[in-house]
């Protein structure tokens, strides 16, 4: 049985999103790179495009492209993306409102701002990754 788009594209969007979290983490949030801050907000920005030219350049091949089984999946994965974005953002909010924590969290410029997208980061690696596991489980 062929792999279905979806399952690919997620599979790779979790590889891709976790490079990038790993380069927000070292060159935004332990460095405070102000050209790594804006190159990683463009990349975020463009990320809901992925999708979309991923699926335009399978149409052109000879991939199994979707099916219906998307919807439904994709709708999961974005369950998943909501619930790991949320968790992220209160948790981020919490350790601010610690004196002791938030000191550290704003000691280095752009460590706020670099713990802000990694959390969106976070999220959608775990949004793809619920997607990729939810597509193995109905293929098997």
């Amino acid at each position: 049985m062929p792999v279905a788009f979806g399952e690919r594209f997620a599979r790779n969007a979790v590889l891709g999103m976790a490079g990038l979290g790993l380069f927000i983490a070292v060159a935004v949030v332990a460095q405070g790179n102000v050209v790594a801050f804006i190159g990683s907000v463009i990349v975020l920005a463009l990320s809901h495009f992925f999708r979309r030219r991923a699926l335009y350049d399978a149409q052109r091949g000879r991939h199994a492209l979707e099916d219906e089984r998307d919807r439904t999946l994709l709708a999961r994965g974005d369950g998943m993306f909501r619930l790991v974005a949320s968790t992220w953002m209160v948790g981020l909010a919490i350790a601010l409102a610690v004196p002791s924590l938030r000191e550290m969290l704003l000691a280095p410029s752009l460590r706020v701002s670099g713990m802000l997208l990694l959390g969106v980061v976070v999220a959608n690696i775990a949004g793809h990754g619920a997607v990729s596991v939810h597509y193995r489980r109905n293929r098997a």
